[in-house]
């Protein structure tokens, strides 16, 4: 455990220090204007309140974060200006290796305390999760990140970090999302509303912070993650609006950003399938979210000419559409649930004969009841014959 006085170094963090942030991720220039007290229109600073989720977010990973740092060792990150500084060494060098990488951010300099290798790797693992918002663990994670709870892809010390994020998002191409005489028949995109699923699945809907979660959905409990920081999406689609769409990753992570087709699959699975914004019930529902769910306040904003390229109104799913396909999958064959599940239990061959045998004992306790009526009735009406009623006149 760390010691008292270098507990939660990051729990505190001020204004100043968040606009650096996001310098360091984004590139945001440093605004004279501001500087001195002026207002400023049009400078990226102005953007920060829409940031809140992501820096609440960035808040709560940084406050959280405990040195695992023995007698004689010093913390990996004593000021929030460390964690920044590795940040800048992912950008900088992403086709180097975990292990290079981990050398490059922590050198051996003469007449310094070290740095735990566990602690070490914890920091790295800090950076990567504020820059691409994915949660990541070492090769071989400490039992109190395996504990955690939360899935983390693990990243080897010989892997590259361009070839992280490629294995991290594999495309996964569905045919039926990206064919276009498929889509006019089946009208996909048009049926995967949130609304629909919520009322003919009755599935729900429950914020991540992982990229990678995005559109998971678990058929035992009915509840679809959705990633929701469309202003972190948004920053990342900025810093690559003027490149293909195709950007290759390495070109991508230099600059900051996720790849840009996985940025704008993410977003636009959010704003126009499952919450088409043109759509008052869907905006509705995703502006309940909101308020319930934590979602970011930024998804009930659509932007179009500051982050998208005019080709790229009507993209295709590569990195989602197996996702999106089984949401289909489940709107049109939706899991059972509640007594409906319970019927179909019931329904196997082995209750088919339970209740076929039930049904014949049931026939035949009826049958004899039957024939034990009617000889009651016959010995009646013997009585009556045997000992006629005399009527008294």
């Amino acid at each position: 455990m760390a010691s008292l006085s270098c507990e939660f170094p990051l729990e505190r963090i001020t204004e100043t220090e968040l606009q650096d942030l996001c310098r360091v991720l984004w590139s945001w220039p440093p605004c004279e204007e501001r500087r001195v007290g002026k207002p400023c229109e049009n400078c990226p600073p102005n953007r920060s309140k829409r940031l809140g989720q992501f820096f609440d977010y960035y808040k709560g990973l940084t406050a959280s974060y405990d040195p695992d740092n023995g007698p004689g060792e010093r913390p990996a990150l004593s000021t929030h200006q460390n964690l920044f500084e590795i940040i800048q060494v992912l950008k900088a060098e992403p086709t180097r290796t975990r292990k290079q990488l981990l050398h490059k951010a922590f050198p051996n300099e003469a007449g310094q305390c070290s740095v735990s290798a566990t602690d070490q790797e914890n920091a790295i693992n800090l950076a990567v999760k504020i820059m691409i918002m994915v949660n990541c663990s070492a090769e071989h994670p400490s039992s109190g990140f395996i504990e955690d709870g939360t899935f983390q892809i693990p990243w080897r010390n010989d892997v590259t970090f361009t070839q992280f994020i490629t294995d991290s998002f594999p495309m996964t191409d569905h045919p039926i999302l990206n064919d276009d005489e498929e889509l006019k028949k089946l009208d996909i995109k048009t049926a995967l509303t949130a609304k629909k699923l919520k009322k003919r699945a009755g599935l729900k809907f429950r914020p991540t912070d992982d990229l990678r979660s995005h559109l998971k959905f678990d058929r035992k409990t009915a509840v679809v993650e959705v990633y929701h920081h469309t202003a972190f999406l948004k920053e990342h689609l900025r810093l690559t609006k003027d490149k293909h769409l195709n950007v290759d990753v390495t070109e991508a992570l230099k600059l900051g950003a996720l790849p840009r087709q996985l940025a704008l699959e993410t977003l636009d699975s959010i704003q126009k399938i499952l919450f088409p914004l043109a759509d008052p019930k869907s905006r509705a529902l995703l502006r309940s979210l909101t308020c319930t769910s934590s979602f970011d306040p930024d998804s009930l904003r659509f932007e179009s000419a500051s982050i998208r390229n005019g080709d790229e109104k009507d993209i295709r799913y590569h990195y989602l559409g197996a996702r999106l396909a089984d949401l289909y999958e489940e709107l049109e064959n939706p899991t059972p649930r509640g007594m409906e599940k319970w019927f179909q239990r019931k329904s196997g061959a082995r209750y088919v004969m339970m209740a076929t045998f039930i049904g014949v004992v049931i026939a035949i306790l009826f049958g004899m009841a039957g024939l034990a009526l009617s000889i009651y009735q016959s010995w009646l009406t013997y009585q009556q014959w045997q000992h006629p009623i005399q009527l008294v006149g």
